[in-house]
């Protein structure tokens, strides 16, 4: 018969057997359970042992403490000879013999394991692979664009033609800022001053009469 071998923190091991066909065994603190464990840290009705296809699992049954297997709460744990659970921080031993186990082998298995999970748990998008990624450049490489390549970048969802437009605008100030800076006259400005019109010059010389 399997065993439940339960070592409590004030008496001896307590082995419980029960018969292989049983399909499920209480565990909790209340008289009216299969297997009592009088320990506070157990809840009245605390967690269950369900005969399943290939084998047994330990499922909890939303106690208080949780049942743990390596220091993890669980929801549910499958169980195999030897395998050590605690029930609140009760430690407990499941055992079954070799003819047990070569019973059980010749049935399917599927493994029920599954860690509980919090219903408080809050995701860390900034660590996830599925947080969204937005491409904007950072505020220093901003600041290190020249300005072109700066408004292409905050203005990524202009119209491209209308960039360029501006990108040629831009271009063009500043083109013309220069040109009046070493000319003082913008460009495409028509000239102020009007050229002088000189008279035409006779090539024919006038001789005077000798006298």
């Amino acid at each position: 018969m399997p065993r439940l071998v339960i070592y409590n923190k004030t008496n001896k091991p307590q082995p419980y057997r029960f018969q292989i066909e049983r399909k499920q065994i209480n565990i909790g603190r209340g008289i009216d359970n299969d297997i009592v464990i009088d320990c506070p840290s157990v809840s009245t009705r605390h967690s269950l042992i369900e005969r399943i296809e290939g084998g047994y699992i330990l499922r909890d049954l939303n106690s208080t403490n949780g049942i743990k297997l390596n220091k993890s709460l669980m929801e549910v744990i499958d169980l195999y000879d030897g395998l050590k659970v605690i029930i609140g921080d009760i430690p407990l031993e499941f055992q079954l013999s070799a003819e047990e186990i070569e019973h059980l082998s010749k049935e399917e298995y599927t493994s029920q394991t599954k860690r509980k999970s919090s219903k408080d748990s809050v995701i860390d998008l900034t660590k996830s692979h599925d947080a969204p990624r937005i491409n904007t450049p950072a505020p220093r490489a901003a600041a290190s664009m020249s300005p072109p390549q700066a408004l292409a970048s905050t203005n990524s969802g202009l119209n491209p033609f209308l960039v360029i437009i501006l990108m040629a605008v831009a271009v063009f100030g500043g083109m013309n800022i220069r040109h009046y800076m070493d000319h003082q006259k913008l460009l495409l400005s028509k000239s102020t001053t009007s050229e002088k019109e000189t008279p035409p010059v006779d090539s024919k010389e006038t001789i005077s009469p000798s006298s």
